[in-house]
């Protein structure tokens, strides 16, 4: 008898082991962890299977260590679906069961719920005649804490209360609260808000998805901005509910975790389990074991959330399919949209994928019945589609045009608010010397150094590397020093100097690195505390604002030209996605969008006849290049601290790929270097692969890479099947 364990290394090989001795052979199952030794270390280890034969010496083999669970921490069908993603995306099987467990089981702590940190009322908290009154975040604390007796978890409490640790402490010193461990009820809630009325779209889709609960039923809900897509969620989900299964719903943001979580828990009075990457071992441990029991009936979590198993799944939503953060860009590169949709097949039940901007595969797949296609083209309520209005910067002077200064001082005072869009954080791209031509560029990659005003630094926003911002010229010594371009940061200072009174709130990944930053500012927001918000594309996923009702975008030509055959796509989704913020409630919305190129016919063809012709278009053009949807591709990447051995290596990479590619059924280009060739300090090329078949793909892949495993101690080398970047 012989195990093959999964081994979190990057080795394409399962290994064989001998049983811990004296063993029961009832103690062993596919799924449970065992601690094995691994060169000098011990490794938790997942088994696979157990085997009768070994290709391996017998003499050779060591005994595993420990056996960690009792039972399976990953059941046979989760076990079978990473086995599955293994060979697809032709990656060590290792890799791919730790990126599915939480980082506490496979460090090999228990698999069971641990109590969490919390807190509770003590008895003068409890004899509080008066709550105090100016501390409004204590004042918070204290009346949540009414609603939970026996105490709630830090984690809940934050989840419903930002920034809240200060006030905590606090109210210990005074004695009100004390800390108590919590096995909580996660998300609780104590009352259930009843459904909204359907429209007749919407109540299409409800009743189409509620009729095929029992099967695989693939959907594409295809609804504008506002059109209510949750709220067919959330009564697809009731349905669900009532039948005893689960749902898992995947966000593309944790950003939206806060707002999606609440719009859940005022809906349905039952435990929710959420996860994403800012959860501590303990809190994502706590949340995945009650989504795998089935102790929470809703599962809601980002990418790596898809991978958490359900006792019961009943349906899978995967809301703004499109975005691009579905795909994993390092490392154990899988898309969860799709194997959301495996997941889907292979527990024969619904899955529904939403967006207002669908990406251009899933409309294919629409247009060609393998998904149902439902189209929401109004929004929900009283709210309209905003105007747009396209702006030709090529006469006008500044970031900001004249037109949107005026639109902007129109909103001023009335109780709206306005929100501009650039998608560039910092101050400035660039730094420069007129008199000699002087760049600031980062030592480390092929990109300049942009300029930060809030911590005075020059910033890679590639590898993170910074200094401080040169005084004077290196080259020439000349003192005066020019930022060109506009970030986050520029932006906010022309709007300060422009509208001095004007409250301005500016949104990037800067100003929401801490933990609670960005409900802070959400809250600023929602309560009319803010005029302007200046912002990067934080602002444009699923965010509900229904004070904006003017959106400026800041400069779009970004996307007309990009490099990457998806780039026009990308431009499309980003910009109507930030336009969808403009009047989502009662006042009408209105779009600037500021250009130097108005004229180009994709932008004009999107803003006057909408997504979907745009979508046409765009599949007419993939269709003629041969690419995606219309073909599949693979792309080798190679990266070392000199440019010449990437290089090579990818040239006898193309060479074994033509001898096993005798009939040309998968075609090569490249290699060549990437288009920023250097970045991080290594040199980085790179060899394509494309075909219109799947299975020629793999089965080239399959053969290839025990070929590349070989002689590359020099350099690192990484494969990406279905790659969305190709650079």
């Amino acid at each position: 008898m012989f195990l093959q364990i999964a081994i979190p290394k990057p080795l394409y090989n399962h290994f064989d082991y001998l049983p811990p001795p004296k063993t029961d052979i009832s103690q062993l199952h596919p799924g449970i962890r065992l601690r094995v030794p691994f060169g000098p270390h011990t490794e938790v280890g997942v088994l696979l299977a157990i085997a009768n034969s070994t290709t391996v010496s017998v003499d050779k083999l060591k005994p595993a260590l420990k056996i960690l669970d009792s039972t399976p921490v990953l059941p046979e069908n989760c076990l079978n679906l990473l086995q599955w993603a293994s060979r697809y995306y032709h990656h060590p099987i290792g890799e791919v069961v730790s990126t599915a467990l939480p980082s506490a089981l496979n460090k090999g702590l228990p698999a069971s719920i641990q109590a969490l940190p919390g807190w509770k009322l003590t008895p003068e908290g409890w004899a509080l005649d008066k709550l105090p009154k100016n501390a409004h975040r204590q004042l918070a604390v204290l009346s949540l804490l009414q609603e939970y007796p026996e105490g709630l978890s830090q984690s809940a409490i934050s989840q419903s209360l930002s920034n809240i640790t200060p006030s905590l402490r606090t109210l210990e010193k005074k004695g009100w609260i004390c800390p108590q461990a919590i096995v909580p009820k996660v998300n609780e809630n104590r009352s259930v808000s009843p459904p909204l009325r359907l429209n007749a779209a919407q109540q299409k889709a409800v009743n189409e998805v509620c009729s095929n609960l029992q099967g695989f039923y693939p959907c594409l809900l295809d609804g504008v901005t506002g059109s209510g897509k949750t709220e067919v969620y959330l009564q697809i989900i009731d349905k669900v509910l009532e039948s005893g299964r689960q749902a898992l719903v995947l966000i593309p943001e944790i950003n939206l975790t806060p707002q999606t979580l609440n719009r859940f828990k005022q809906r349905f009075a039952v435990p929710i389990a959420v996860l994403h990457s800012k959860l501590n071992n303990n809190e994502r441990l706590h949340a995945w074991l009650l989504a795998r029991d089935g102790i929470a009936p809703i599962v809601i979590g980002t990418r790596s959330a898809v991978w958490t198993p359900l006792a019961r799944p009943g349906v899978f939503i995967v809301d703004e399919e499109h975005d691009q953060s579905y795909k994993q860009q390092d490392h154990f590169r899988y898309s969860a949209r799709d194997i959301a949709v495996v997941r889907a097949h292979r527990a024969q039940v619904p899955i529904l994928l939403g967006s207002a901007t669908p990406s251009l595969e899933s409309l294919h797949n629409a247009n060609n019945q393998r998904y149902q296609h439902f189209v929401l083209p109004e929004r929900a309520g009283a709210a309209v589609h905003p105007t747009f209005h396209i702006v030709d910067m090529r006469k006008q002077k500044g970031s900001l045009s004249k037109q949107l200064i005026k639109a902007i001082e129109q909103r001023l005072g009335t109780q709206q608010q306005i929100l501009l869009f650039i998608n560039r954080r910092g101050y400035a791209p660039v730094l420069t010397c007129y008199k000699c031509g002087w760049v600031a560029e980062c030592q480390h990659c092929d990109a300049r150094l942009t300029y930060h005003e809030t911590s005075q630094q020059l910033r890679c926003h590639h590898c993170g590397d910074f200094r401080p911002v040169d005084v004077q010229c290196p080259n020439c010594r000349n003192p005066k020093l020019y930022f060109l371009g506009q970030g986050t940061e520029r932006v906010e200072e022309h709007l300060q100097n422009q509208f001095p009174e004007a409250r301005i709130l500016r949104i990037d990944s800067d100003s929401t690195r801490n933990k609670y930053a960005m409900q802070k500012m959400l809250d600023r927001i929602h309560q009319g505390e803010v005029d302007i918000l200046v912002g990067t594309q934080m602002l444009a996923k699923g965010h509900h604002f229904p004070k904006v009702t003017l959106v400026g975008v800041i400069n779009i030509d970004g996307g007309l030209y990009g490099i990457d055959f998806r780039a026009t796509e990308r431009m499309a989704q980003l910009l109507l996605q930030v336009a969808g913020r403009a009047g989502r409630a009662d006042d009408p919305g209105e779009v600037l969008i500021q250009t130097y190129h108005p004229d180009h016919p994709l932008l004009i063809r999107l803003i006057r006849q909408g997504y979907a012709s745009f979508a046409e278009a765009a599949l007419k053009e993939r269709l003629q290049a041969g690419f995606p949807p219309y073909s599949r591709l693979a792309l080798l990447r190679a990266e070392a601290t000199e440019s010449d051995p990437a290089m090579a290596f990818l040239n006898q990479a193309k060479k074994q790929a033509e001898t096993l590619n005798s009939d040309g059924g998968v075609q090569l280009w490249g290699p060549v270097a990437a288009p920023m060739e250097k970045r991080g300090g290594w040199y980085r090329a790179q060899l394509l692969l494309q075909t219109e078949q799947r299975e020629v793909l793999h089965r080239l892949l399959s053969q290839w890479l025990p070929m590349l495993s070989a002689g590359t101690n020099k350099m690192r080398w990484s494969l990406d099947v279905d790659p969305m970047d190709l650079f």
